[in-house]
């Protein structure tokens, strides 16, 4: 038997990933000290009375066999933090997580996508055009919350892309239920499910900030989707600034509630305004090649019909509106989306062109 199987035992009875470094630091005894568990034993390590009655109560209950055969029906791979395969980043946590459980395997570097449980269908339409072109370089992640999180990973498996989704509860519980066919999809396309908590912990709202930071830490860059005033959504942001980490947002209308901290964000500066997913890529000096970009990601058909026109020669924007059209006031703003996105500039004759 795995002798990580009782490590993972020692965290069920509520041993907590502090005191799993204190009482192990670099010697991975893990059978010989649950075996040992005792007054004495746990005394030695700060333990008090209450809790160690309670960690011995616990381990009444515990039936290793039933634990290891869990483990290897679930095919989970348990990391602990002197392992190789181990993530870096977490090493740098304010509360390092001792060990975590994951199913199938990490793949680096990450993107995270975050945001309202209610999104609108301008928020879903970023998401189905962001997500196919941002995995071919990042992998997704998301949490396991309905709106954001759930569109997110299902956008990704439709599209045959890998996810990850870093959950607050044990490794294999399916919450919120309506998510079961989801959590079944990532493990069946070698996506990725991470986790912390120990085997069998319930949905617990104390565990939301933990399960952020994780995904704060891991995630080279975050997405803000849909976020409203007093959003759950902002408390990760404030993680990711706190850690200098790159945020990226699209803009909206300024009356609506649900893109009111998207504007804040790019207002302040705290978020990059993007309107392509090459935008982001950019960021990282991965350029795709232009026509690429321009010739699958236009918000509509106006723009694609103005693109069309200026690829054959330069237009005034009074010849744009002669041929589209289209009233002036609805060429100048689209013509000012394809300037500020950097697909079409004005040259000295007043004459807009491809750049």
């Amino acid at each position: 038997m795995n002798e990580k199987v009782y490590l993972v035992a020692l965290h069920q009875i509520w041993i907590s990933h502090k005191k799993l470094f204190s009482i192990f630091e670099k010697k991975q005894n893990f059978k010989w000290f649950y075996d040992e568990v005792s007054i004495s034993s746990l005394e030695k390590y700060g333990f008090k009375y209450v809790k160690i009655q309670e960690i011995l109560e616990n381990k009444k209950k515990i039936d290793i066999n039933l634990l290891y055969q869990k483990i290897i029906d679930l095919d989970i791979k348990i990391y602990t933090f002197f392992d190789e395969n181990y993530p870096t980043n977490l090493k740098h946590i304010f509360n390092i997580p001792f060990l975590i459980y994951v199913r199938w395997n990490i793949s680096l570097p990450w993107i995270a996508f975050i945001g309202s449980r209610n999104m609108t269908s301008y928020w879903e339409n970023i998401i189905k055009d962001f997500v196919p072109e941002i995995w071919k370089y990042f992998t997704i992640v998301s949490g396991w919350a309905y709106g954001c999180d759930s569109f997110s990973h299902e956008i990704a498996l439709k599209n045959n892309i890998k996810t990850i989704s870093v959950i607050w509860t044990w490794i294999d519980i399916n919450y919120p239920s309506s998510n079961k066919k989801l959590f079944d999809e990532i493990i069946k396309k070698q996506g990725a499910i991470i986790s912390i908590f120990p085997f069998w912990e319930p949905p617990n709202s104390y565990n939301f900030p933990i399960r952020n930071e994780i995904v704060a830490w891991l995630s080279q860059a975050i997405f803000v989707v849909e976020a409203r005033e007093k959003s759950g959504s902002l408390i990760t942001v404030k993680l990711w600034l706190d850690l200098w980490k790159d945020i990226f947002s699209v803009p909206w209308e300024i009356y609506k509630q649900n893109s009111l901290w998207c504007n804040k964000l790019i207002y302040s500066w705290e978020a990059k305004m993007v309107l392509y997913p090459e935008d982001v890529l950019l960021e990282y000096n991965i350029s795709n090649k232009k026509i690429n970009k321009i010739q699958n990601h236009f918000w509509d058909e106006i723009e694609k019909q103005i693109y069309d026109l200026l690829l054959n020669k330069p237009l005034t924007i009074d010849e744009l509106v002669f041929k589209t059209w289209f009233d002036m006031q609805i060429i100048l703003l689209k013509i000012a989306i394809l300037e500020l996105s950097g697909i079409v500039n004005k040259n000295i004759s007043w004459k807009y062109e491809i750049i």
